[in-house]
């Protein structure tokens, strides 16, 4: 953005529009013999940089879009302290000693800048050299990435924009294409939105509403910068269209600002795009930190950060956060910047959310009676979002899944196994349920000719092989020469089987071989 004194914009009949500079052969000359005068001053101080561009200025051109270019080329410059020794410490030892012996005269000036020289083992030239040197004016331009006029011009067009748009109350955009950046964008930025899906537009056409800077009690400023980062997205589209209210100088007024990209493909561009963000970035770093706590848990739940679009009546609503397992969906969305009226768009579209399990994590100094509104559960934190509720809430999601999956087994009957060894796993999979439902439905099963043992149905037959192989050991069989039977038919549970053929180990020492198995 540039600063406020540099917006150069009309009003007229309640609209508002920035005054763009045109690629034309003056702009472009002009544009030329800006950054001409920066390539011309590497090396130098940066007061004779502010002298030449002075000189163009009083040359009758204007002086807002000069000090705009140069405002844009500044930042593409490198500004170094040139001294013999650092400027503070030299400044403080001259005060000091000035003030020690009281400087009424350009002799006692001299005297001392001489004894300040002597301390700090410098010449009186390199204490006058070091004393001002880190002043704006007196740094030296070392470096400039220079660049083409005409994409400057477009570049002042795009921070005219954004500059203009950091007065908005509210921004709504439409685009043709791009879509997966802007919304990673918004969210990366932490920017407060809305979505509505456009009617005939296609699969991916939305009406995205992104609140303003001005909307806001506090933190305008930072806001206003990160609104500003979402412009050159949107103008990375084929086509889009932005309309957006601005809060006129008196905060009296309110101006509609209309922008196509029809109208001025040729003198903006997405220029200053910066690289897409990550996809598991995060837009704070609560939503970081509770992130990597929750993976930690290793919980079986997986976890993504910005899952797929969810309809809300008429909008769409991107939660921060989804959590999957054995396909059961639940997602998390975690309020940061807020007003009345996000809030109410919030809670609407929350509430809009049909046969969704929706949490919402909302910073306990944010809290209000409007949120007892909402109908999903609400987990308020004070600096961290709480693991234990969401797993907790999980859990019990589990569980109640299931339990209907048990019932859903229990009603198809008694199960029809195949095969001296069926796992539960082999059952969930087979029957397309969850394990743990599998395990619910396993407990009180009773197939004929099967007995199970911990997480197995093993046939009678089976049952009777074992035990004869485990008898043919012998008296003096450890536990261990029993174990290698049982496994090696791809059992995992030697102890429990053991137990159920009606044995018991007695155990001598620390290893399974300082140990017997003998009949109960």
């Amino acid at each position: 953005m540039l600063p406020s004194n540099l917006l150069k914009a009309r009003t007229s009949k309640g609209k508002v529009h920035p005054v763009y500079a045109p690629l034309d052969p003056g702009v472009i000359n002009l544009a030329e013999r800006v950054i001409e005068a920066f390539d011309k001053n590497i090396g130098r101080k940066k007061k004779h940089l502010i002298e030449m561009l002075k000189q163009y200025e009083e040359e009758d051109f204007d002086y807002r879009l000069i000090r705009g270019l140069s405002k844009l080329l500044e930042r593409r410059c490198v500004f170094e302290v040139e001294s013999p020794a650092n400027p503070s410490e030299v400044r403080m030892v001259t005060f000091e000693e000035a003030s020690r012996v009281g400087v009424v005269s350009l002799e006692d000036r001299a005297q001392t800048i001489k004894k300040v020289g002597n301390r700090l083992n410098l010449t009186p030239e390199e204490v006058e050299k070091a004393l001002y040197s880190d002043i704006d004016e007196d740094l030296i331009l070392r470096r400039f990435d220079t660049l083409p006029a005409e994409t400057l011009i477009r570049y002042y067009n795009l921070a005219l924009t954004q500059t203009l748009l950091f007065k908005c109350l509210r921004i709504e955009f439409t685009a043709s294409d791009n879509w997966k950046r802007i919304f990673r964008t918004i969210k990366y930025l932490g920017l407060m939105y809305s979505v509505e899906e456009e009617k005939g537009g296609g699969d991916h056409s939305f009406r995205v509403s992104v609140d303003g800077p001005m909307a806001l009690f506090k933190m305008t400023d930072r806001y206003g910068t990160l609104l500003a980062k979402l412009l050159p997205e949107i103008l990375a589209s084929k086509s889009w269209s932005i309309k957006a209210e601005i809060l006129g100088r008196d905060r009296n007024r309110i101006y509609l600002f209309e922008l196509r990209s029809d109208d001025v493909k040729d003198i903006i561009s997405d220029v200053g795009r910066e690289e897409a963000p990550p996809a598991r970035l995060y837009d704070s770093t609560v939503e970081e930190r509770f992130a990597k706590k929750f993976d930690a848990l290793n919980s079986g739940w997986t976890i993504k950060r910005e899952p797929e679009p969810l309809p809300a009546g008429r909008h769409v609503l991107i939660p921060d956060f989804g959590f999957e397992k054995h396909g059961v969906k639940v997602y998390l969305e975690i309020v940061g910047f807020w007003t009345q009226e996000y809030l109410e768009r919030k809670i609407g579209k929350l509430n809009s959310l049909v046969n969704v399990d929706m949490l919402a994590a909302v910073d306990e100094n944010l809290a209000c009676s409007k949120l007892r509104r909402m109908k999903g559960p609400v987990i308020y934190y004070a600096k961290d979002v709480p693991v234990k509720p969401i797993l907790d809430h999980l859990h019990m999601r589990e569980e109640e899944i299931s339990e209907g999956e048990a019932e859903l087994l229990k009603s198809r009957g008694e199960l029809n196994l195949k095969g001296d060894i069926v796992s539960v796993e082999e059952i969930a999979k087979e029957q397309t349920v969850t394990v743990d439902a599998a395990r619910q439905f396993a407990e009180n099963s009773k197939p004929e000719g099967y007995r199970r043992i911990g997480d197995y149905f093993i046939s009678e037959a089976k049952l009777k092989e074992l035990a004869d192989k485990i008898n043919s050991l012998g008296e003096a069989a450890t536990f261990t020469e029993a174990a290698d039977i049982i496994e090696a038919e791809r059992l995992s549970n030697p102890q429990q089987i053991l137990e159920a053929l009606g044995y018991t180990v007695e155990w001598f020492g620390l290893t399974p071989e300082m140990s017997r198995i003998r009949r109960k």
